[in-house]
């Protein structure tokens, strides 16, 4: 009895002691772990932070050099100030709403950080100097690569830190995992008649684990949203430029230990402004993303495709046999491209119409440089625009250096736009029967201070390919109203005045509202104003234009039918839309004499625009034969060189002065 006593009480202080010894192992082991959580998990997150903040502002950046409008540049420096923070945190310590944050004690570590400080204000000072010069530092100039360079550099160093760090954790958990093995071990032994309490110890070295295992989850989540961020487009998922550019480089490496060659193209949309102008960026942003799936199913799963900005994208074909190869695989990846994007996109309630331009440069025939190779793609794709868009070329030295003087023209109309380098001619529109100046037609003029004047037909493609061609035509509307305002003063009459409207102006949302305000400033009278429509406008907008004719109308301009009989089905037009003024192609005039068919043509259009009650216009007019022609067959309203040719505003006045009433002589001169 007495034994079993003793027994009991051995067994009981043998248990309390085995379940304080427990204890003791237990909380020296949770505090252990709490202690290693919290002196190394903060420094971890400190250096997410600031790779995560650092690629964040680097990100907006590129938006904003791609022309997005939605990110703001006091973004960018507020990520590069929390950047900032998180790496003083982690050289003197410091605590925000995160935790608190011990300093770096590894001076490697330190040295780096340092460096990271001293990247952060050399990257915030390249990208003040691009924001000041965005026009000139696009994406792929020599500025974005040195800021892609410093952030690639940040990032290397940031990694270095992190390694360095994460080995002392996991020399940490090390340590602490053999001092677990053997208490637990010698606590087991010792207590297995306490197995109640080691039990429910257990439990708390269980809790610990977990907490362990979900932190080093959670690292390695936000190291997987990081690397995603920094390498990959938010809304296509595509690959983005800094991605791209590291796997061709790869690419030109492989090929160059194989002897293998490779591909670059650089798909560019084409009029891909107007759909966001038109239906707004919601509509865009779907239309990318479409453009983005198409695009990968017209590729391998080998090749590379990304998007480097708003609406360019890059694809790279590699592990190609030869340039011959290369050259083929490109001309039937970009023939399927052109098709593909071609089709109609359905953007919910909306269908749309895009095409693309593309250009080729080749591994290694033109290049065997990864940024020379993207420049010689991006030259290849904007002659490719200058032949009328949706076609692709190959790179060439002599097409190079036609896009650079072309690229020299658009840097120049940039200039000229921003300080008015236009002139503005007018020619005549007469009436054919009594000789009178029945209105004018406003033709542009650029005054280049190099090349002196330069026409239309040289500087407007130019001018729609960099998205000038609004701003141009605003400039033109007004100074045209500007200067029929400064004839009425002077008591001379010009009659109607005729002003071309551009695709691009025309597509526009707020193109009514525009030109209502312009013409209420200028203070003409809107019955005095003709807006010049090519038919390719209504082709590409039927139902938008029935709405603007009628807002049109309701302001009192009046509208022609430019260019008619051009292409289309021109006929249905007349009757769909309320024109004043149909204005014959300039080939017709030419034609009519040589070709019986188009004579015919030529009397059926005058007919119909006659019993439509629409003045029918004849351009081109070239000859004395022409014009009796034309007034025999009852078209009395006219402009060509034979009657007058475009004239400056103070040769127009001459002629307006040349004789009372403002009735003048043919001009054949």
């Amino acid at each position: 009895m007495w034994e079993a006593s003793v027994a009991a009480r051995r067994l009981y202080f043998f248990s309390v002691i085995m379940a304080a010894l427990l204890v003791t192992v237990m909380m020296f082991l949770f505090f252990q772990g709490n202690h290693l959580l919290e002196e190394r998990r903060p420094v971890l997150e400190a250096i997410g932070k600031v790779k995560l903040y650092t690629t964040s502002a680097h990100l907006s950046f590129e938006e904003i050099s791609g022309g997005d409008k939605s990110e703001s540049i006091d973004g960018v420096w507020s990520n590069l100030t929390l950047a900032d923070w998180y790496c003083l945190a982690l050289l003197y310590g410091g605590k925000n709403e995160a935790g608190d944050f011990l300093p770096v004690q590894d001076e490697s570590a330190r040295a780096n950080i340092r460096e990271i400080r001293e990247l952060l204000q050399t990257f915030k000072s390249e990208t003040t100097v691009r924001y000041n010069n965005l026009r000139r530092t696009r994406p792929g100039s020599k500025a974005d690569n040195e800021s892609d360079k410093t952030f690639r550099q940040l990032i290397l160093l940031a990694n270095e830190v992190e390694t360095l760090e994460r080995n002392r954790f996991n020399a940490g958990t090390v340590r602490y995992r053999y001092t677990w093995i053997f208490l637990m071990s010698f606590s087991t032994f010792m207590a297995l008649c306490a197995s109640y309490f080691l039990y429910r110890k257990e439990k708390d070295k269980t809790r610990l684990v977990t907490s362990l295992n979900l932190a080093k989850y959670s690292i390695e989540e936000k190291n997987k949203e990081l690397k995603k961020r920094a390498h990959y487009d938010a809304l296509t998922g595509l690959p983005n430029r800094v991605l791209f550019v590291d796997r061709l480089e790869q690419v030109i490496l492989h090929a160059m230990r194989s002897d293998l060659s490779a591909a670059v193209l650089f798909i560019d949309l084409d009029r891909f402004k107007s759909i966001n102008d038109s239906y707004g960026h919601h509509k865009g942003d779907l239309l990318l993303q479409t453009v983005a799936n198409r695009i990968c199913q017209c590729i391998r799963e080998s090749d590379t495709a990304a998007r480097i900005s708003g609406d360019e994208f890059m694809v790279v074909l590699s592990n190609l046999s030869s340039v011959t190869q290369a050259m083929k695989a490109a001309n039937k990846v970009a023939k399927e491209l052109i098709e593909s994007l071609a089709e109609s996109y359905q953007l919910g309630e909306v269908t749309a119409d895009i095409s693309a331009s593309i250009g080729v440069a080749l591994y290694p025939n033109d290049s065997t440089n990864c940024d020379e190779l993207i420049r010689y793609a991006d030259s290849a794709m904007y002659y490719a625009k200058t032949l009328g868009k949706n076609n692709f070329q190959f790179y060439s030295r002599e097409l190079h250096q036609q896009s650079m003087k072309q690229m020299e023209i658009e840097r120049d109309l940039k200039d000229a736009v921003r300080y008015d380098q236009f002139e503005l001619h007018f020619q005549p529109i007469w009436n054919l029967d009594n000789h009178k100046i029945k209105g004018v037609e406003v033709l542009t003029r650029w005054a280049h201070p190099s090349y002196g004047l330069i026409y239309p037909d040289e500087f407007i493609p130019i001018a729609e390919n960099c998205g000038l061609i609004q701003r141009l035509d605003a400039m033109v509307t007004r100074k045209a109203l500007k200067q029929l305002k400064e004839w009425q003063e002077k008591g001379l009459s010009v009659g109607t005045i005729g002003i071309n409207i551009s695709s691009a102006c025309f597509r526009r949302c707020n193109f009514f509202t525009d030109i209502r305000k312009v013409i209420v400033q200028s203070d003409v009278d809107p019955l005095l104003i003709e807006l010049e429509l090519k038919e390719s406008l209504l082709v590409e907008h039927d139902n938008f234009a029935h709405q603007l004719f009628a807002d049109l109308k309701g302001l009192g301009v009046r509208i022609a039918l430019d260019g008619f009989g051009t292409g289309y089905s021109s006929m249905s037009y007349l009757k769909d839309f309320r024109f004043d003024t149909l204005k014959i192609d300039h080939h017709f005039i030419a034609d009519y004499t040589r070709n019986e068919a188009s004579a015919i043509v030529l009397k059926n259009i005058l007919t119909l625009g006659q019993e439509l009650g629409l003045d029918v216009v004849a351009e081109g007019i070239e000859t004395e034969t022409q014009v009796n022609n034309l007034k025999a067959m009852g078209c009395h309203t006219g402009q060509g060189y034979l009657l007058s040719r475009p004239l400056d505003k103070d040769a127009l006045e001459q002629l307006l002065n040349h004789k009372t009433g403002n009735v003048v002589t043919f001009d054949r001169a």
